[in-house]
């Protein structure tokens, strides 16, 4: 399929869905709002040593109600080893300034562990698939045993990538989240789609991409659409 026209179809596609959300949105006005649309925008750097390790640094800012009100400001470190060709792990630690709805503020920590696997499919296609345990701490409870608040999350993403070329490789993922919280048995909390591309430019790469973030096991599920920007360098 010729670029243009494949890139012409994803805005239409994407330009259907906001649409949709706008009007859903503007629907539950008077009630509950159970959805919302918002940028997540990252710059992150990365760097190998050691032949097998990859060191990198992240820094993201998210927006939400319509892209007009502050939502998590967030600070990551990671460390990633390939074990061969196909497998990795990788531990995360992440600072986030986090605005709830009400308008209340916390300061929250979270420490990831990942399991990560890719293969080829074939020539143009491949796979990606992650396993991830997170634990989050939140009120700055990892620091003060009488605030110790903290949920964790066991997460399974699949991946689909199609190069189109040396500049453009199209994606899809599909993400499950559960999660294990005080005072209840662990349920499937939400589901996370993205469809994007992950550009190859002479100044870095740039991933571009249009998700959504639905609650599941809720009275009112929320409903969250993302447009993603983010910026990589490999120093």
């Amino acid at each position: 399929m010729n670029p243009k026209l494949l890139f012409f179809k994803l805005n239409q596609t994407f330009i259907t869905i906001l649409l949709l959300f706008i009007g859903l949105n503007a629907s539950g006005q008077e009630n509950k709002v159970v959805s919302d649309l918002g940028l997540w925008t990252e710059i992150k750097l990365e760097k190998k040593f050691l032949k097998d390790f990859r060191f990198n640094v992240s820094q993201h800012l998210r927006l939400k109600n319509n892209i007009t009100d502050f939502d998590n400001y967030i600070s990551e470190l990671g460390l990633i080893y390939n074990i061969n060709k196909n497998f990795a792990i990788g531990v995360n630690g992440r600072y986030t300034r986090n605005k709830k709805y009400s308008g209340l503020v916390e300061n929250n920590y979270r420490y990831d562990l990942d399991f990560r696997y890719e293969r080829k499919l074939s020539e143009r296609l491949k796979l990606f698939y992650r396993l991830r345990y997170q634990k989050e701490f939140y009120g700055s409870g990892v620091f003060y045993e009488e605030v110790n608040y903290y949920e964790s999350e066991v997460r399974n993403r699949i991946k689909l990538r199609w190069k189109l070329n040396e500049i453009h490789r199209f994606y899809g993922s599909g993400e499950i989240f559960r999660l294990t919280k005080k005072l209840r048995e662990p349920f499937f909390d939400s589901y996370r789609l993205w469809v994007g591309d992950d550009i190859i430019s002479t100044i870095g790469g740039i991933d571009l991409a249009f998700g959504l973030e639905h609650q599941l096991n809720s009275e009112n599920p929320y409903t969250f659409f993302i447009f993603k920007i983010k910026y990589e360098i490999e120093l």
